[in-house]
């Protein structure tokens, strides 16, 4: 699946660890006709890092440095074939390294079935975990022979041999491992049927009702009670080493006006409801799940929302962590509802046997919130 977004304007920024900016560089000021070496063209884009995260035992950041440095008996060239959009088969010699190589100190999680790359410029795509590990995918910094033109190619590229070459995605920097992935973006929300718009973190919308609270990860605790068998409370990093769900969802306020700019697309990541479920086991007279968030905000899903495919407790978006206006730790995100359905901060969860009535429910906005009905956002 593809992933095709608007371009940001500027340099280059690549993602240190934790997500903030390392460094940029513009790559048309790179000559690649005088860099002789792959040592040369590595100190031209020192800042260049790739992040492995999702569903492996460690997260992982490499420069292209090290890369260079340390797997340069590994790099091979080899001729792939890959199919365009417009069903030409194309062959490319391409020289790089097996991403599986990269991973050999990682352990990839039993369930994981894909894995989402992003590009630089907020391109992305979805690729088989199974093609990664075999040693079916490469990054490569080679074409024919050279280096890869930045300006065409990008400077560093993921290609796949016999795959689809909307799937070579250029500058790649964090490969996301994920157990399931659901494209749950309606076709109204699409810019046309190959190319998806989603937003950054700096640019998607964001509203609460008193602040941004600050919360440490290593101190918060997520509290899962009421009418269940087994009541937990889960550290920020269980929830993290729990099988990972990516969804590619939008968020809409539900006043937002036809045409408004309070909606965004993203990729969100963390722990699918259904898995919390299948833990904490709820017993046959729950009828809600309520979400109780630091900031006092509170909502509600009925137990068939909540189970609904791609309804997932989410911990990053866009494969990077939630920044705190969008909710760090960890937010709901429910596909097909208004945001006031994806409860941010969230502490506690707990199992009822009843109809509540969270914050906006109660001052008369619609229970059901459901992006499917816009003419039906009060009770």
């Amino acid at each position: 699946m593809l992933f095709s977004v608007i371009l940001l304007s500027g340099p280059f920024v690549f993602a240190g660890s934790g997500g903030s900016g390392k460094g940029s560089f513009n790559p048309k000021k790179i000559d690649i006709d005088k860099i002789e070496s792959d040592q040369e063209f590595a100190e031209a884009i020192p800042e260049y890092s790739i992040r492995f995260t999702g569903s492996i035992d460690r997260q992982k950041e490499i420069t292209f440095q090290e890369i260079v440095s340390s797997f340069s008996d590994m790099v091979e060239s080899k001729t792939f074939r890959g199919k365009r959009t417009d069903e030409e088969v194309i062959e490319v010699e391409y020289t790089g390294i097996r991403v599986a190589e990269l991973l050999k100190d990682r352990t990839i999680g039993g369930g994981v079935r894909n894995v989402v790359v992003y590009g630089i410029d907020k391109y992305a795509a979805s690729i088989p975990a199974q093609e990664v590990v075999d040693g079916g995918v490469f990054l490569v910094w080679k074409k024919e022979g050279r280096y890869l033109v930045p300006g065409q190619d990008g400077v560093l590229k993921i290609v796949q041999d016999r795959g689809l070459t909307r799937n070579w995605v250029k500058n790649p920097v964090i490969f996301e491992f994920t157990s399931e992935f659901f494209d749950k973006v309606p076709p109204a929300d699409r810019l046309n049927e190959r190319e998806i718009n989603f937003v950054d973190q700096q640019s998607m919308f964001t509203l609460d009702i008193g602040g941004v609270p600050t919360i440490k990860g290593e101190n918060w605790k997520l509290k899962v009670g009421g009418i269940v068998e087994n009541p937990r409370v889960y550290a920020y990093e269980e929830l993290r080493n729990m099988p990972q769900t990516s969804v590619f969802a939008t968020l809409e306020t539900i006043s937002n006006p036809p045409g408004g700019r309070l909606i965004g697309n993203a990729i969100w990541m963390g722990v699918s409801m259904k898995y919390l479920f299948d833990q904490v086991k709820p017993k046959p007279d729950a009828l809600e799940v309520v979400f109780k968030c630091r900031d006092g905000y509170t909502t509600s899903l009925t137990l068939e929302e909540a189970l609904k495919q791609g309804v997932i407790l989410a911990h990053s978006m866009n494969g990077r962590d939630l920044a705190p206006e969008h909710g760090y730790p960890l937010r709901a995100v429910v596909p097909e509802k208004y945001g006031m359905k994806w409860p941010k901060w969230i502490e506690e969860i707990e199992f009822v046997d009843y109809d509540y009535k969270g914050y906006w429910e109660s001052r008369g906005w619609s229970d059901y919130a459901g992006r499917d009905r816009p003419d039906q956002r009060y009770d």
